[in-house]
């Protein structure tokens, strides 16, 4: 098929219409609101109904500023249809991500992609000159009827003979406006570039360009969209890559590091850290506990952990009690390919079987020893002696570019255990560390 640009308003409105009832895995996008205005846009054109038209072409318009689809290609438009084909969880996604390959929705795919591909050139000029053109057709072809008084008096002053007019059942055509906005809705907006940061967005940019340099029909691309999704995860794990499970739903999340804990307590984080590297290889899943009293920095460690290994996503968890209050959120990580850390905060969980958690999810926990029963792998964080709290806040400062002779250091360490009652911890080293700058 020509591009739609090159085609006239009766060709291109039913060339439209006719594309988009094929779509079948993306089925979805026809309830958005962009296709439901160029839906409506199309049909109008083609009743002559003018004013709708124009209606449904600048709502389209506004719903494709509006819709929050991500800006990178430079034009509304396709920015729309590349944000429905790459970065919403569809049934095709969903399916690769899972590595299941049902041969019937592959198939449906590739079929979607050739009526996409067909629909990328759409633009907001092209889409209000069908308007135009059928606006002035309307025009051209409006003059009055002559009614009956006009038929006789034609007929006696030819000398004819009067016929009866033939009834027409014919639907009135609508009112044509006295005139149309000139200028059309503009689509474009800039250059195709990258305008934010999203965590695939090493893959996403390579998928970007080549679908939208292509000149072959997109159908042939199929199998780099099911390995792109099958490599990066679908949905909001495209974008995000730190996560807060919070009754019963998945919500992005700021990096929530309290301290810096690996030069404080560098033993007992190497050892959680080269756990989390044997479970990035596949070697283990071992559910971790992290103990040790309040302050102690086992949350901060978590985040640590989470902050030195990029490729992991984490999902943090606070005040888990039962462990079948995950079963939703391990329901959604089974189904994507990437690795997860699912990191319980002041866990009370009193034990559960290996099976519950997907081989793809490393189970950690921080807590008091008591709460938990379960993790089979423990890392305790001991409080440190006064020599080794001293040592924390030494350090704390030289990371601070402050540097203190070692006796005020250990004097300030002495008035803190005795005003503290001997309340020597990670955060209490911070809260020192902090007096002395």
């Amino acid at each position: 098929m020509r591009d739609l640009h090159e085609l006239t308003w009766s060709e291109g409105t039913e060339a439209v219409l006719a594309l988009l009832p094929r779509l079948t895995v993306l089925r979805g996008m026809l309830e958005s609101k962009p296709l439901r205005e160029l839906m409506r846009c199309c049909e109008a054109v083609i009743d002559g109904d003018i004013r709708t038209a124009a209606n449904a072409c600048f709502g389209m318009t506004s719903a494709l500023l509006r819709g929050n689809y991500r800006r990178v290609s430079g034009d509304l438009w396709k920015d729309f249809i590349l944000h429905k084909l790459l970065l919403e969880p569809h049934p095709f996604a969903r399916m690769a991500a899972s590595n299941r390959l049902d041969e019937a929705l592959y198939d449906g795919l590739k079929e979607d992609m050739d009526v996409l591909f067909s629909l990328r050139g759409l633009d907001g000029e092209t889409l209000y000159r069908f308007i135009q053109e059928r606006y002035k057709e309307l025009k051209q072809k409006a003059r009055p009827n002559k009614d009956s008084a006009t038929r006789l008096a034609e007929a006696a002053w030819g000398g004819s003979a009067v016929r009866p007019a033939q009834e027409e059942n014919v639907q009135p055509m609508p009112a044509l406006p006295a005139f149309l906005p000139a200028g059309a809705p503009s689509w474009g907006y800039g250059e195709e570039e990258l305008r934010d940061s999203w965590t695939a967005d090493e893959a996403l940019e390579e998928m970007y360009h080549r679908l939208l340099e292509s000149e072959n029909d997109w159908s042939c691309m199929a199998e780099d969209v099911w390995n792109f999704f099958t490599a990066y995860g679908t949905g909001i794990f495209l974008k995000e890559r730190m996560f807060m499970w919070r009754r019963g739903a998945l919500f992005p999340m700021e990096d929530m590091r309290l301290a810096a804990a690996f030069p404080l307590m560098e033993r007992e984080y190497r050892v959680c850290l080269d756990h989390a590297i044997e479970f990035m290889r596949g070697n283990s899943a071992e559910p971790m506990l992290i103990t040790g009293e309040s302050g102690m920095g086992k949350t901060t460690m978590l985040f640590s952990l989470a902050d030195e290994l990029p490729e992991m996503r984490f999902v943090y968890v606070p005040g888990c009690r039962q462990i079948s209050e995950l079963a939703p959120l391990f329901d959604l990580l089974k189904n994507q390919p990437l690795k997860f850390m699912v990191a319980l905060d002041d866990a009370e969980i009193s034990g559960f079987a290996l099976r519950a958690i997907p081989g793809n999810v490393l189970l950690t926990a921080a807590a008091a020893e008591t709460k938990c029963a379960g993790f089979t792998k423990r890392v305790s964080l001991p409080a440190p002696r006064l020599d080794a709290f001293a040592d924390m806040v030494q350090t704390l400062l030289e990371e601070a570019g402050v540097s203190l002779p070692r006796e005020r250091v250990r004097a300030a360490c002495v008035d803190h255990q005795v005003d503290s009652k001997g309340e020597l911890t990670v955060a209490a080293a911070v809260a020192v560390a902090n007096g002395l700058k």
